[in-house]
C-alpha cells in the first residue's frame, strides 16, 4: 500500500488529488523568530493561510500540499496541523535543512553522518522536535540544499570532494540518502541557480545521493528551471531523477513572470517531447505566510508571496494548452507522478 505521511497520520496515496511539491504555509529566514518585529497571532495566521487554501487550492483539484519548509526557516509543526485541520487538504511536512551560507545551525554542523541520519529517521518516524518539545507530528519526506546564496549571491566555490557542494551539506546529503532508503520517503531538493554558472548542482547532489545507494527515482531536482538549462536537465533525467518546475508567476533572477513562465513552458515542451513527461512535477514555491521585518535594500520583499493560488488555472494551464499539452499530460505531471515519488509503501 502507498501513502503519504501527513501531519494529521498516514493517507492512502491515491486521495492526494493534484499535489504542489514544494510550497511553504509559514516562511522565515533562520532567526526571525527571535524578532521583536515578526511576532504574529497564531490563530490569525492560520486562518489567513487557510483562507488562500480555500480559495485557491480546493477549488481547482489540489489535495495535497508538501510543506518544504526546513527546520531552521520557520518549519512550524502545529501551524501545519491547524492549517491541516482547518482545510481538510494533505500537508506534508519535510525533514531537513536550507544550504550552509544561509542555514544549518551550529550545533548540526557538529554532527556525523550518523547522527544527521538517526535525525531524519526520527523526524520521519516518531515526529518533529519543535521548541525543544517533542511532538506526535512525523514527517513525511526530506530535503537537501546546495547553493552559495545570500545577501550576495554568487556562485558557490569548490567544496567537498571537488563538488561545489560545502562539506556540511556534504554529510546531510549522505545523510539524507540513508534515512531515504531506511524509510522509504522520497526526496526533493533546492538548487541555487546561481550555480548552473559554475556547475549542474543537480547532477552534484544526485552523484552524492547514489554514492549511499539511494534511488534516484524517488528523488526531485527543485528549481530545475530557473531559468532553464535543457541540457543540464537531460543530463538529470538521465540519472534516473526527477525535475520540479516552480517559480510559476514567480520571477526569480530573471526579469518577470512573463519572461520566466514562457521559458519554462518552452522548456516543459522540450522535456515531454524526448520522453519525459512521467518525470516532471508542478509547484509555486510560494510562501503562504512570511512573518518579516521591514523591506530594505539587503532584506527586499520578494515575489514568492504575491502570486495568486488561481494563477496556475487562470494563467499557466492555458499557457501550456496553447502549446498542445493535453489534460491527461496535465495530470501526469500534477498527480500521477508526484504521487510515484513521494509516497510510501508501508
Amino acid at each position: 500500500m502507498q501513502i503519504f505521511r501527513t501531519v494529521l497520520g498516514d493517507v492512502p496515496a491515491e486521495e492526494s488529488g493534484r499535489i504542489l511539491t514544494h510550497e511553504h504555509l509559514l516562511y522565515g529566514y533562520p532567526g526571525a523568530e527571535l524578532d521583536h518585529r515578526t511576532v504574529f497571532d497564531h490563530p490569525a495566521a492560520v486562518e489567513r493561510v487557510s483562507d488562500q487554501i480555500v480559495t485557491g487550492m480546493i477549488p481547482n483539484g489540489y489535495n495535497t500540499l508538501i510543506d518544504m519548509t526546513p527546520a531552521e526557516v520557520g518549519r512550524h509543526p502545529q501551524f501545519m496541523v491547524d492549517v491541516a485541520k482547518r482545510t481538510g487538504i494533505n500537508v506534508v511536512a519535510i525533514t531537513g535543512f536550507f544550504p550552509e551560507r544561509m542555514g544549518v545551525p551550529y550545533y548540526w554542523r557538529r554532527q556525523t553522518v550518523e547522527e544527521l541520519t538517526d535525525f531524519f529517521v526520527r523526524d520521519l518516524t516518531e515526529g518533529m522536535v519543535f521548541a525543544w518539545q517533542q511532538t506526535p507530528y512525523k514527517a513525511g519526506a526530506i530535503k537537501i540544499a546546495t547553493g552559495q546564496e545570500s545577501v550576495f549571491p554568487k556562485p558557490s566555490p569548490v567544496g567537498a570532494y571537488g563538488r561545489h557542494v560545502h562539506e556540511v551539506e556534504d554529510r546531510l546529503i549522505r545523510a539524507a540518502g540513508k534515512a531515504a532508503m531506511a524509510t522509504g520517503c522520497g526526496i526533493n531538493t533546492h538548487i541555487d541557480p546561481m550555480d548552473f554558472e559554475v556547475t549542474n548542482p543537480g547532477r552534484e547532489q544526485l552523484e552524492i545521493l547514489d554514492e549511499v545507494g539511494m534511488d534516484l527515482s524517488k528523488v526531485i531536482i527543485g528549481h530545475a528551471f530557473v531559468p532553464p538549462q535543457v541540457n543540464m536537465m537531460r543530463e538529470v533525467l538521465k540519472m534516473g531523477a526527477n525535475v520540479q518546475l516552480d517559480h510559476i508567476g514567480i520571477p526569480w533572477r530573471v526579469g518577470s513572470a512573463e519572461e520566466l513562465d514562457e521559458a519554462m513552458a518552452n522548456a516543459l515542451i522540450e522535456l515531454i517531447e524526448d520522453g519525459y513527461l512521467d518525470r516532471i512535477v508542478l509547484s509555486f514555491d510560494r510562501w503562504f505566510f512570511n512573518p518579516r521585518a521591514t523591506v530594505t535594500e539587503t532584506d527586499p520583499q520578494l515575489e514568492n508571496e504575491k502570486v495568486n493560488l488561481n494563477y496556475m488555472f487562470t494563467s499557466w494551464v492555458p499557457r501550456l494548452k496553447a502549446k498542445g499539452v493535453t489534460d491527461e499530460q496535465l495530470d501526469q505531471i500534477m498527480i500521477h507522478n508526484p504521487r510515484r515519488i513521494l509516497s510510501i509503501a508501508v
